[in-house]
């Protein structure tokens, strides 16, 4: 029988899942993929077999019918393919060819306030190449205080104050972000107490 891929649009409650899978997934990762289903909604595509098992996107397609299982989803049916193609199929698509460039990963993600599931190990060398100058100290301890402006013109005059008005930090070679931290060190000098004094340090 000749192969052939048939571009489908379905519910997602009509997915079944009698493919047996090897993938499986964390609940940390299942929480982290169901969020950016909510966020981003799902831009990806179904492999299905001609019974409507699906070959690529389980886990996707599993949270989805928690979700809304009206929901449409776009489809590619493997028609004429073997139980071992089907499989191979499966494995090509949980296979990545690619790896990322660090710098050019650092800039796409330096303003995202999202949960990628990026591989830890490579956010990491990102943030040892990228931003050496906030590298902790081994046996200190650090803490910060979050202050929230109510007003663009409160904030503003805060940077002022603070100093970083203007400020960049390099996240990579060729991106910069707004500074949005400062070292009390580098402030204390100008901290009021409640007497109106400077404060310093007892």
């Amino acid at each position: 029988m000749a192969k052939e891929i048939r571009v489908l649009t379905l519910e997602v409650g009509q997915l079944k899942f009698g493919f047996e899978n090897p993938r499986k997934i964390s609940q940390k990762k299942k929480d982290e993929l169901k969020a950016s289903l909510e966020t981003l909604l799902d831009f990806g595509i179904f492999l299905i077999d001609e019974n409507y098992n699906v070959i690529g996107g389980t886990q996707r397609a599993k949270i989805l019918q928690e979700m809304d299982r009206s929901t449409k989803v776009t489809c590619k049916m493997l028609i004429g393919y073997t139980l071992e193609e089907l499989r191979a199929v499966n494995i090509m698509d949980n296979t990545s060819a690619g790896e990322w460039e660090l710098d050019g990963l650092a800039a796409w993600t330096a303003d995202l306030n999202l949960v990628l599931g990026i591989d830890e190990t490579k956010k990491k060398a990102v943030d040892e190449r990228t931003l050496k100058e906030m590298e902790l100290i081994h046996y200190e301890k650090y803490d910060y205080v979050l202050i929230a402006c109510r007003y663009e013109t409160d904030y503003l005059n805060l940077i002022r104050k603070l100093g970083i008005e203007g400020k960049r930090v390099r996240v990579c070679k060729t991106r910069t972000i707004q500074a949005r931290a400062i070292w009390y060190d580098e402030i204390k000098g100008r901290l009021i107490g409640p007497d109106g004094e400077q404060e310093d340090d007892e």
